[in-house]
């Protein structure tokens, strides 16, 4: 009977580790951005992607934005209202329903267009988890990636701590998948 709390300690040790590691990582993500990329990604559902992709764009260089998992009916002026979008051909993926569903989109994307590396805009708590499942998807793509940086405040930590578990069930479903 001594064992199972003991247990539930070690558990619990190695789960907090993990989630102070991760969020640490996020914190401290650097950004390893290389605007001469003329292929964008962006993920949706969360803030700044966006406005972030924009302005990775170079001055006076064509770049193509793909813009994965928009709604339907959403249109290039909901989203960008009258932000300018010079130099930039945006396409909008609108399969996905997922990070996932982000990277079957994306990678079919790009393997359509012949294309072997792309700059990855998403929230630095949600990049981890968009490149294992791109990886994953595509293999050999050359990710760059450029995170938004949240702040740092309890929904960050919260949100955080809802990826951790996210990024474990997807190690561990690659994994599953393996066997």
């Amino acid at each position: 009977m001594r064992l199972i709390p003991g247990l539930c300690l070690v558990v619990f040790l190695l789960w907090s580790i993990g989630c102070i590691i991760f969020i640490w990582n996020a914190i401290s993500y650097e950004d390893r951005h290389d605007s001469r990329l003329a292929n964008i990604v962006v993920l949706t559902g969360g803030r700044n992607r966006i406005t972030h992709a924009l302005h990775s764009v170079g001055d006076g260089e064509q770049s193509n934005i793909f813009i994965s998992g928009v709604y339907e009916k959403t249109s290039l002026q909901d989203i960008f209202g009258d932000m300018k979008i010079d130099g930039a051909r945006i396409i909008l993926g609108r399969e996905a329903k997922n990070t996932e569903g982000n990277a079957t989109e994306i990678i079919s994307w790009v393997k359509t267009n012949g294309i072997g590396e792309i700059l990855l805009i998403t929230s630095d708590y949600h990049m981890y988890r968009s490149i294992i499942e791109l990886k994953h998807v595509g293999g050999k793509l050359r990710i760059c990636p450029c995170a938004v940086k949240s702040k740092f405040n309890f929904n960050f930590l919260r949100n955080c701590i809802k990826e951790f578990h996210k990024v474990a069930y997807v190690h561990l479903k690659i994994l599953w998948g393996k066997f």
